[in-house]
């Protein structure tokens, strides 16, 4: 299995930038290659059980990837999973309050076109790691810019 992490401190207060993590609408502002993104469905509040759909591409290729909100702890952690068919993920977002900041770490596991068996596992290693770490460190810069 792929993996992927990033961490930076963000110079916003932590009730910020959690709010901005959960604002799938305004999301494509700072997230590197995504299109758009929209809420599907929501059991109650915004949190556990929530279904987003993100558009994006994967190189040429454009991409309607659905995820699932699997852990909500405020202020702390979240955690969506995605089945997608080429790149099936679990992205961990956490927080901590460093005095008036945030320090945000972003973790992506994944499997990178799962179908290719040692193929894909070799992709990951070779390409697939080093390539979501950068988005991630972009993603976090972009995120501090947009706070």
């Amino acid at each position: 299995m792929g993996r992927a992490e990033a961490n930076m401190i963000v110079d916003a207060p932590i009730d910020a930038v959690w709010n901005c993590l959960n604002d799938i609408d305004n999301t494509p502002k700072w997230v590197v290659g995504l299109e758009a993104a929209e809420i599907k469905s929501v059991r109650g509040e915004y949190g556990i059980g929530t279904i987003y759909v993100d558009h994006n591409r994967l190189g040429p290729i454009p991409q309607t990837t659905p995820w699932t909100i699997t852990v909500f702890e405020p202020m702390a952690t979240q955690v969506h999973e995605s089945a997608s068919a080429v790149l099936p993920s679990k992205m961990i977002l956490k927080l901590r309050r460093e005095a008036q900041r945030t320090h945000v770490q972003m973790i992506v596991k994944y499997r990178f076109l799962p179908r290719l068996g040692v193929i894909s596992r070799m992709l990951e290693r070779l390409l697939m790691n080093t390539l979501l770490k950068q988005v991630l460190k972009q993603n976090l810069a972009s995120l501090d810019a947009y706070l």
